[in-house]
């Protein structure tokens, strides 16, 4: 008898798997899901999207309403903290535009005003109209005119902004969802969570007519930008993913490779979880944690949807060993753990065992709003891995997300007893995973929630991270140990039985973890692309001078004048890491040459080192 791995139709595509025996009809009958179609399930299937622990548009996840609308109050994405369209990934507004240039078609020079200030005014008003509709329903009125004319000026003010095109965007979408507007009968039978998704879908389509790579509130959760992946330069990673088959050409990756497994079972997951680690700069659908990244796939799902242990073990090993990725994505697992026993077995395999510290696997924590109560026995022979990472969810509030497992205090037991520091929590954080927009393998986007799209967060960030210090895929273990000591705390102070390390930190584990250890050569001078110290005579500087230095303006000064720049190092693990931070707004953008190798300026370092040097 087969030992099957079988996923389960979720409406975030997450995979999740059972054992069950071959000839179990449930078992092949599912799929792993793809794109969330409002009251028509996943690909047009009787599976309701909007029912049990993960429905994306229903209590603690309910997108326009109530404590976590993203359109009204505290957290909503066009204000506040998570303001998509504000700072350093604002993508049209002045200095700080990441896409400044010809390509923004909101400039002074064009009859439209910006984007920013439509969604402004747009937001709140869309609030204002659901709460009105709230109280229409819940007192049984049956005169909904007013109701009706909001609507149509909330609508004509759309067409007034984004065109013609904005008005057939309108018919189509309130058609999706059953909404007429000229039939009080129909606003009086529209539920909250079918207003939700109108609007989230709306919202959607409407920025479709931008012509610019989309902004989604994951990039401020998670302290990413467009900025931060130029200073990366040209480096290039490999990561692995563990999906479904795609068409290889609406993921809106640059390289995506399809490269083993069958070849017959084809969704829409793949695509969108690939999507989140790589999507390109390019102006169209999603943008990616690491968009120069190549993205290798292989589906070890047969044509019913189903795979055993052996299918996920070859996967990792064709991955790794023939395609030399050192980070395999693998959004699937079994309901009701956070993390099972099988995945000793498979990292511990004879084909992965070898090479196994060369190797980052990134694994989703599941949909099941479980936390793990029951300890798992791991293979004595190797220890407990330091490679590992499982990914849970966050919503826009920084909250776990109701549906997501959780590590509790389940531990990887060696000899039957358990150490501390081998509890599953300390190889557990969390990554936004809720509403994400993704490429929908048709050549547009769409929603999708759950951990499947926590997970590809932070290994498209270890992609980012192996991109600029390629000596990383050969120490997987500091590379782990890089994300999870970058982490935002949350939770209970420290690492804890929810959230683990905390919250993934893109530009964080792209700087150093700790100032205090930083080994600093002095300040050089930029002068025609030659780097010239500052001071000759100097030896390099520790921490402390630095701090020092960096308290005292006229040094400041001095150095914004003289386009200075420093190189520092810090210990991870058995290897290191290097910095070049301007300390010079002239050199924002710019690229310097240190020992034969071209390198851009890591400029967000240096705010980070102001702040620390000021005790922030």
């Amino acid at each position: 008898m087969r030992d099957w791995l079988f996923a389960t139709v979720v409406a975030s595509g997450l995979v999740v798997a059972t054992n069950a025996p071959a000839g179990d009809a449930v078992s092949r009958a599912q799929d792993q899901g793809g794109p969330v179609t409002a009251f028509y399930g996943v690909n047009g299937g009787p599976i309701d999207p909007f029912y049990g622990p993960i429905n994306p548009f229903f209590g603690g996840v309910y997108p326009s309403y109530g404590q976590i609308s993203p359109f009204w109050g505290s957290i909503r994405p066009f204000w506040g903290a998570i303001n998509p369209f504000y700072g350093s990934i604002r993508p049209f507004y002045r200095k700080i535009d990441p896409f400044w240039g010809g390509i923004n078609p909101f400039s002074s020079s064009t009859s439209l005003s910006p984007v920013y200030g439509y969604w402004s005014a747009a937001g709140p008003d869309w609030g204002n109209i659901n709460t009105f509709w709230n109280q229409l329903q819940s007192s049984g009125a049956t005169d909904y005119s007013e109701l009706q004319a909001q609507l149509n000026d909330f609508v004509g003010a759309a067409d007034s902004f984004w065109g013609a095109r904005a008005q057939k965007i309108a018919s189509k979408v309130f058609a999706k969802y059953g909404i007429d507007r000229g039939d009080p009968a129909s606003l009086a039978s529209a539920s909250a969570e079918t207003r939700a998704a109108f609007f989230l879908n709306y919202y959607d389509r409407l920025m479709d007519l931008t012509g610019l790579d989309r902004v989604d509130w994951w990039m401020a959760a998670v302290h990413w930008s467009p900025a931060l992946v130029k200073s990366v330069g040209t480096g290039t990673a490999h990561a692995g993913v563990l999906d479904a088959w795609t068409t290889a050409k609406n993921a809106d990756v640059q390289h995506i490779n399809v490269v083993g497994g069958y070849a017959g079972y084809v969704n829409d997951h793949g695509a969108a979880v690939a999507s989140v680690m790589a999507a390109l700069q390019d102006n169209v659908g999603a943008m990616g944690v690491a968009p120069n990244t190549n993205i290798y796939l292989y589906n070890p799902f047969d044509t019913t949807g189903t795979a055993d242990w052996t299918d996920v073990t070859d996967g990792i090993d064709a991955l790794f060993q023939r395609q030399s990725t050192s980070v395999v994505n693998a959004s699937l697992g079994v309901p009701g753990w956070t993390l099972s026993k099988e995945w000793g077995a498979v990292l511990n395999s004879t084909k992965l065992n070898p090479d196994k510290d060369r190797i980052v696997l990134v694994k989703a924590a599941g949909n099941e709003g479980v936390t793990q109560t029951t300890d798992i026995a791991w293979p004595v022979a190797n220890g407990v891995p330091n490679n590992l990472v499982v990914v849970g969810s966050v919503g826009p509030t920084g909250k776990i997300s109701q549906f997501s497992n959780r590590p509790g205090e389940a531990c990887l037991l060696l000899h039957s007893r358990c150490r501390e520091q081998n509890k599953l929590k300390y190889r557990f954080l969390v990554a936004p995973g809720e509403l994400m927009l993704v490429e929908d393998n048709h050549g547009g986007t769409t929603r999708m929630t759950g951990t499947s799209f926590s997970a590809p967060l932070v290994s498209g960030t270890i992609a980012l991270i192996e991109s600029r210090w390629p000596w990383l895929k050969n120490y997987a273990s500091e590379t782990v140990q890089i994300v999870l000591h970058s982490a935002d705390d949350l939770g209970a102070p420290g690492v804890d039985s929810v959230y683990g390390w905390g919250m993934l930190n893109v530009e964080a584990a792209m700087s150093p973890l700790n100032l205090d250890r930083l080994i600093v050569f002095q300040p050089f001078a930029y002068k025609d692309g030659v780097a010239v110290a500052v001071d000759p005579n100097s030896a390099n500087w520790k921490a402390d001078r630095l701090k020092t230095a960096l308290q005292d303006p006229a040094r400041r000064q001095q150095w914004e004048k003289g386009k200075a720049f420093l190189v520092a190092y810090e210990k991870v693990g058995t290897t290191d890491r290097d910095f070049l931070v301007p300390l010079s707004s002239k050199l924002v953008g710019k690229s310097q040459t240190v020992n034969g190798v071209t390198q851009p300026f890591q400029s967000y370092i240096y705010q980070r080192m102001l702040r620390w040097a000021n005790g922030n």
